[in-house]
């Protein structure tokens, strides 16, 4: 791995100009560190068509399928954590000299940032953590892994992209099949940012508490982060298994849908439990199910613009690209075909097993072109189109099973 003396060295020898992807907190510190070096930035590139044809830092902001219209070629920064995403469509653009750029901030002070406190810091370790753990080749790091623990929700959203309105008679996952699955990933990975514990509705599985007590003291992980609508208050006796220093609840602000919310808040200020609001304001159009036969090509297509293909997932003991794909197959709604996840419960967790299996879901996260279950969804581009979010339903939405 290159260290960030020999990076600032190769960028100022290729004479090429320098693009900085991603315009956000760690991009803006990013262009800092390069103008104390002498290195000038031309712009920033971002796949959010949102932020595309903006100024940021004073900067244009290009989309980056547009970077080939400007520049012939170009020497890419990338700011963003989700480092692989961003590597995939640079190279696929056509822009192959990229660095990492979390390796430019390793020990960088960011106490006297002019942002609020906590977030730049935050920003930048995830950054850090994340591209170290891409460019190391021998230990297996997950940016996150999210844990399925439950069907039921309290809401029942016409369009949530996991899927849950279609379970007809929704059920919490089991337990020990949650902790087994969750003993066997450990097994396989070295490292993890995050786990992301998910539904449904977490607080609806009243066994949440088992699992992040399991999460809390597995050493391979760096925080456990729950999300909740904001419709249930956990139990006062549990609020001890939120109040850790790992522990993050994530709250989305549905306005009047998350009835909860200020008691939550309030609740979780008093007791010192890590919270954070997310508005939530518009959702992407890929929750149906149904069978498009696009063939290789096309589905290469919307894998490869798919904003949640990697985003792993772990459910009954099998490792998934997304949870479209794990809630999919747990539902029965596409053919089960054994490419499109890893079993972990098939899998030798010992000895030269264990290297074999660490290499096939290397492999799986990294080479794969697309799955099959693609051609039963409709794709989740960032670019894609967007309903209104939580639109209730009465009855569970319809499908064919296989």
């Amino acid at each position: 791995m290159m260290t960030k003396t020999q990076i600032l060295a190769e960028i100022k020898s290729k004479q090429l100009p320098v693009i900085i992807a991603g315009a956000g907190i760690v991009g803006k510190t990013l262009l800092s560190i390069c103008r104390e070096e002498g290195i000038a930035v031309e712009c920033f590139c971002d796949n959010s068509i949102k932020v595309a044809n903006t100024k940021f830092c004073n900067l244009d902001v290009i989309y980056t399928p547009e970077l080939k219209n400007r520049y012939e070629n170009a020497v890419i920064i990338i700011s963003v954590v989700a480092i692989k995403d961003a590597v995939d469509l640079i190279t696929r653009t056509g822009f192959p000299d990229w660095y990492a750029g979390g390796i430019l901030l390793k020990d960088m002070d960011v106490s006297q940032s002019e942002v609020a406190l906590d977030y730049p810091r935050y920003a930048i370790d995830n950054c850090i953590l994340c591209h170290n753990g891409y460019l190391d080749t021998v230990n297996l790091f997950f940016r996150s892994i999210d844990i399925i623990i439950t069907e039921r929700c309290s809401l029942k959203c016409n369009d949530c992209s996991n899927l849950m309105q279609y379970y007809e008679k929704p059920q919490n996952c089991d337990t020990n099949a949650i902790l087994n699955s969750i003993d066997r990933f450990c097994a396989v990975v070295d490292d993890v940012m995050d786990f992301r514990v998910i539904g449904g509705e977490v607080f609806m599985n009243k066994e949440w508490t088992v699992i992040v007590e399991r999460l809390v003291k597995e050493p391979k992980a760096g925080r456990i982060v729950l999300y909740t609508n904001g419709t249930i208050i956990p139990a006062e006796k549990d609020l001890e298994y939120l109040r850790n220093n790992k522990v993050l609840v994530i709250i989305s602000d549905y306005k009047e849908l998350s009835k909860k919310l200020s008691e939550l808040r309030q609740i979780f200020e008093k007791t010192k439990i890590s919270y954070h609001v997310l508005e939530v304001n518009e959702w992407l159009d890929c929750s149906a199910i149904s069978q498009h036969n696009r063939g290789a090509e096309g589905n290469k297509e919307i894998f490869q613009l798919c904003c949640a293909k990697n985003m792993p997932t772990l459910s009954d003991g099998k490792l998934f690209r997304c949870p479209y794909s794990a809630n999919a197959t747990r539902l029965n709604a596409v053919p089960d075909n054994p490419g499109d996840y890893v079993d972990l419960y098939r899998e030798p967790l010992d000895g030269t097993g264990l290297i074999e299996t660490k290499s096939k879901v290397r492999a799986y996260l990294n080479n794969l072109e697309y799955m099959e279950i693609c051609d039963f969804c409709s794709g989740r581009p960032l670019s894609g189109a967007e309903v209104k979010p939580v639109v209730q339903i009465k009855e569970p939405r319809q499908y064919n099973r296989f």
